[in-house]
């Protein structure tokens, strides 16, 4: 059986080397015309904003937790994030009949990558005062210090970025 010429040129010879080599070309441009929706890290402008965003979200975080004050995290979160909150809290008072009383003492950006403008990770370093009270009572079960390293995805929308999701990846020992 014979082959067609343009298998002749896959195969070998001086045509076949040239569509290799073209081939392979094309390959490598298309990988790294996919290199952009890696982290390409973020612009001053950018983190500044998700900064500002933290700064504002995290002490309403901590007041959503002592006193479900959920509404106000709305200002930095999307509507299924803020509803996550509102699980969490729910699943610690019914449960496990406590009540978590977190104060942010402090927060550091560890770091910010962002895909095509409009999606971000950011690691951070958290610091809370926490109080842990029997539900419904003043009663403090246990009160400590804890340092974390969160994990945040961010959505760029109109009105700035949102935290879309939050997760502790670390907790230090205190």
């Amino acid at each position: 059986m014979s082959r067609s010429p343009h298998r002749r040129a896959l195969a070998g010879g001086t045509a076949g080397a040239a569509l290799r080599s073209l081939l392979a070309i094309s390959c490598v441009a298309g990988l790294a015309a996919c290199g952009e929706t890696g982290p390409d890290g973020a612009s001053e402008e950018d983190r500044l904003a998700i900064e500002a965003v933290l700064t504002d979200y995290l002490p309403k975080l901590g007041a959503a937790y002592a006193k479900g004050e959920f509404e106000a995290l709305a200002s930095g979160a999307v509507p299924k994030e803020v509803e996550t909150v509102r699980r969490r809290v729910n699943e610690l008072e019914t449960g496990e009949s406590r009540t978590l009383r977190p104060t942010l003492q402090s927060f550091e950006i560890e770091r910010v990558d962002v895909w095509r403008y409009s999606n971000a990770a950011v690691t951070t370093l958290e610091v809370w005062d926490i109080q842990s009270l029997a539900s419904g009572t003043e009663q403090v079960l246990s009160s400590a210090t804890d340092r974390y390293r969160v994990r945040y995805q961010f959505k760029r929308r109109d009105e700035g970025w949102k935290v879309i999701d939050r997760r502790i990846e670390y907790q230090f020992e205190s």
